[in-house]
C-alpha cells in the first residue's frame, strides 16, 4: 500500500494490485475549527466506518456510490481492521454539498444577522433550532487547506457547471430527506449534514464518509425544544468545550481531558446504536474474518 493523502481524519492508500481502488482509513483523530487535536477519540474511526457502511447500504438505491462490487482479495493489516473501507477511485467534485433542515451553527448566526441562510432568504420569526420552511442546499468550496467558503447556487454553477450543480442539489436534498426521516424514527434529529460526490465511470457517485457525527449535526429528539440549545450528540460537544478555553484557534490546541474524549466516544457510539438498533460491539466489521459483507447480509 502507498499512502496517497492524509487528511484531518482520513488517510487514503493506493493498492499496487488494484489501481482502480483505494483503501480509506478512518483514524481516531478529531478536528475542530480546521485544527486537528493532539489527542484522539478512542474507537472513533471504527464507529465512523460502521456508520458510513450502514448509511451507504440504506441509501444505495438513491444514488451510485463508491462501493466496490464483490470482494477483491486484499489483505488488510490488523491495525486497520474495522476502520478501513475499500472503494472505487473517483474524480472528486470540488464542492461540499451542505444540506440544512434546521437553524443551527453558522446558518443560525447568518439568519440572526441577515435573515438568510447560505445566502437564501428565510422567513422571519424563526428561533434557534427551528425547522426550516424548506430543506436548503447551501454548498461551499472544498478547500485543501484553511476554511471552506460558502457558494451561492450561481457560483456553484460557475465552478462545476449547471448540470452537475443541479444533480448535486437534487440528490443531496433527497438523501437528506430520507436520512432525516430515518433518524427521526430512531429518536434523533438530523439537523444538517454534508455530502461529497465524484465521477466514477462518468457517473456522479456518493463518496467519502456519509452522515457521520463528524459531518452532521445530530440532536436528541426527546429533549428537543425550539429556542433552546439542543442536546448535541455530534462533534459540537468538542466545539462547545473549546469555546470555554482560552484558545485563538491558530496556536496549538488545548489538551483534551480524558473525560471529554470519553464523552465524545460515547456520543458517537450512541448515534450508531440508536440508528442501527444494534450493539456496536456486534458490528461484523470488527471481526478479523469479516469478508466485507454489506449490512443487509
Amino acid at each position: 500500500m502507498k499512502l496517497l493523502s492524509s487528511g484531518k481524519v482520513r488517510d487514503s492508500y493506493a493498492l499496487e494490485d488494484f489501481p482502480d481502488l483505494l483503501l480509506l482509513v478512518a483514524t481516531d483523530r478529531i478536528s475542530a475549527y480546521d485544527v486537528v487535536m493532539a489527542e484522539g477519540v478512542p474507537s472513533k474511526g471504527r464507529i465512523l466506518t460502521a456508520l458510513s457502511a450502514y448509511w451507504f447500504d440504506l441509501l444505495r438505491g438513491v444514488t451510485p456510490t463508491h462501493e466496490v462490487e464483490g470482494q477483491p482479495d486484499v489483505a488488510i493489516p490488523q491495525a486497520l481492521v474495522g476502520r478501513s473501507t475499500l472503494v472505487r477511485r473517483a474524480e472528486m467534485i470540488p464542492v461540499e454539498c451542505v444540506v440544512r433542515g434546521y437553524l443551527a451553527g453558522s446558518g443560525w448566526r447568518e439568519y440572526v444577522q441577515f435573515g438568510s441562510v447560505g445566502g437564501q432568504e428565510v422567513r422571519a420569526g424563526l428561533m434557534l433550532g427551528s425547522e426550516l420552511p424548506e430543506i436548503l442546499f447551501t454548498p461551499s468550496t472544498k478547500a485543501a487547506v484553511g476554511h471552506d467558503q460558502p457558494l451561492t447556487l450561481a457560483e456553484c454553477i460557475d465552478l462545476v457547471g449547471r448540470d452537475v450543480t443541479m444533480v448535486l442539489r437534487d440528490r443531496s436534498i433527497e438523501l437528506y430527506r430520507l436520512a432525516a426521516q430515518h433518524a427521526r424514527d430512531r429518536g434523533l434529529i438530523l439537523a444538517d449534514t454534508k455530502f461529497e460526490f465524484g465521477f466514477i465511470d462518468q457517473e456522479i457517485a456518493l463518496c467519502d464518509e456519509v452522515l457521520t457525527p463528524d459531518s452532521s449535526r445530530y440532536w436528541d429528539l426527546a429533549s428537543y425544544v425550539v429556542g433552546r440549545e439542543p442536546t448535541q450528540l455530534d462533534k459540537q460537544v468538542l466545539r462547545d468545550w473549546l469555546d470555554t478555553q482560552r484558545w485563538d484557534r491558530m496556536s496549538a490546541p488545548p489538551h483534551l481531558p480524558d473525560e471529554l474524549t470519553r464523552r465524545i466516544m460515547e456520543s458517537y457510539r450512541s448515534i450508531y446504536e440508536r440508528l442501527t438498533r444494534r450493539d456496536f460491539n456486534s458490528w461484523p466489521g470488527l471481526d478479523t474474518t469479516y469478508s466485507g459483507r454489506r449490512e443487509s447480509d
